[in-house]
């Protein structure tokens, strides 16, 4: 399945204790590596988190960034249980005209009551956050692997793209081989006419020489290696288990032939079309690395 190690996500959950916002923002990596910006209090679900994420996502670097705006968007909450105060100061009304006291009921007197005024710290926060944190973030993984998906297609068939230019330039290689063994030939003749001098006859020694030339120039098993790999890039791309390393490796052995068959042609033409055969391997090992 051809899936990006790059994307990015967003949902919105809302709950009692406020609006949760959740961004995923990925990037390539050789493992998956979460980084996590939560707000005061929720530390104690870093590992929640992390567990969430990796029962979803394989590779890659993940910036988990989790917001929360209106009430309890702060830490710990005073929260004033106003009806009680009503009857408090009602009841401490009649007291005082019962008791035909001359002092006033004052604020201090109901704020000194129990009850009134309460403090809900972070970790009861945090309690009614998490519900729709992982809603929001269970919601933003899906999203996420859409979108990692998508940008691997994308990927992909640009991956394609580049292998046809391989294979193009290839023709072009086996198009120019001829001329090029002509060339190789007459170079031969005049290696061996330095070899033999005026002499009629090749000595074995000068015979391995002269094969060692001949064997230099015949580039036909790299082209044939370069089929293979091609092939073996293929059914990489059309299979359905995690491509990315496998790729990676493919083009590596792409490159090393590509290499001995520059080395090998002695030919600036074909020069010219195993640079561009290299161009296409180089952008085939950089969105290779991007894939899971």
């Amino acid at each position: 399945m051809s899936v990006s190690m790059t994307g990015y996500s967003r949902v919105t959950a809302t709950s009692a204790a406020g609006t949760v916002t959740v961004e995923l923002r990925s990037t390539n990596h050789r493992y998956l590596e979460v980084d996590q910006r939560l707000p005061d209090g929720l530390a104690v679900y870093e590992s929640e988190v992390v567990q969430l994420l990796r029962q979803r996502l394989r590779r890659g670097r993940i910036d988990v960034s989790v917001a929360v705006q209106g009430a309890g968007g702060r830490g710990a909450q005073v929260e004033l249980d106003a009806p009680l105060a009503q009857t408090y100061y009602r009841k401490l009304s009649e007291l005082r005209a019962r008791l035909r006291l001359t002092e006033p009921v004052t604020l201090a007197h109901v704020l000194s009551l129990p009850k009134v005024l309460t403090l809900r710290d972070g970790q009861d926060r945090a309690q009614v956050l998490w519900p729709a944190i992982r809603r929001a973030l269970l919601a933003a993984v899906s999203k996420l692997i859409v979108a990692r998906r998508q940008e691997g297609r994308r990927l992909i068939h640009d991956i394609r793209a580049q292998a046809e230019v391989i294979r193009a330039r290839m023709r072009v290689i086996r198009a120019a081989l001829p001329k090029n063994a002509r060339l190789q030939q007459q170079r031969l003749y005049e290696r061996l006419k330095a070899i033999v001098g005026s002499s009629a006859s090749l000595t074995p020694s000068q015979m391995q020489q002269a094969l060692s030339v001949v064997k230099g120039a015949d580039v036909h098993e790299e082209l044939v290696r370069l089929d293979s790999h091609l092939v073996h890039l293929r059914q990489a791309l059309s299979g359905s288990q995690a491509m990315g390393k496998a790729l990676d490796f493919i083009a590596q052995e792409l490159t090393r032939e590509t290499n001995t068959l520059g080395a090998k042609a002695e030919d600036a033409f074909i020069a010219r079309e195993v640079i561009q055969i290299k161009s296409a391997i180089e952008k085939i090992r950089e969105q290779a690395q991007n894939l899971e």
